[in-house]
């Protein structure tokens, strides 16, 4: 293996570590954003810090309703969406940046297709449990503990899907955006 692509590698693995962590901790869009961003070297940016408050919202499908977009995915968007750096005053001029940024988006949401099956919460939790959790409700909420007490399996998957969000998501950028990635910049310099 190359210096290269062992570092890549490594900074794949980080990220989905840190995606896998932070879904237990902090939720599927938050953790994504969060781990993209501080894989990307961007722990400490006030601004990457003011985005990610927008990221709660989305977590569970959107406020936890299970069917919008999985949060992991919101997240996902978010980040790749950051990385280009396009202002409003930028998407005025024409179509063709907002339909840059959407086409790597979707190259992430293609995979999550392939792997779970779609990118809707509530599809993405049918792929792993045969049903779907509302979490906005106290008896579904319950059922859930109750049932992820008896079984792991059913909290880590959600953990192993924003895991490989944040690590697609992490490549993507670094395909597509390189000079994003203020972690290469300070490899670069070195």
């Amino acid at each position: 293996m190359t210096e290269k692509s062992e570092t890549d590698k490594e900074v794949l693995d980080e990220a989905y570590r840190r995606g896998y962590d932070y879904c237990a901790r902090i939720a599927c869009a938050p953790g994504v954003f969060a781990a993209v961003m501080e894989t990307l070297g961007y722990e400490d940016d006030p601004m990457v810090n003011e985005v990610w408050k927008a990221t709660v919202g989305l977590a569970g499908g959107t406020g936890n309703m299970a069917i919008g977009t999985c949060g992991a995915m919101a997240g996902a968007a978010m980040a790749i969406s950051y990385s280009f750096g396009f202002t409003k005053e930028d998407l005025l001029q024409g179509p063709e940046k907002m339909l840059k940024v959407n086409g790597v988006v979707a190259e992430v949401g293609k995979k999550m297709q392939e792997k779970y099956g779609h990118i809707q919460c509530q599809e993405v939790q049918f792929h792993h449990w045969g049903r779907s959790y509302r979490f906005t409700n106290p008896a579904a909420m319950q059922d859930f503990m109750s049932q992820s007490s008896k079984d792991q399996s059913l909290r880590t998957a959600c953990q192993e899907v924003t895991g490989d969000l944040a690590k697609w998501t992490v490549k993507k950028i670094l395909e597509h955006n390189p000079q994003f990635s203020k972690r290469k910049q300070k490899r670069n310099k070195t």
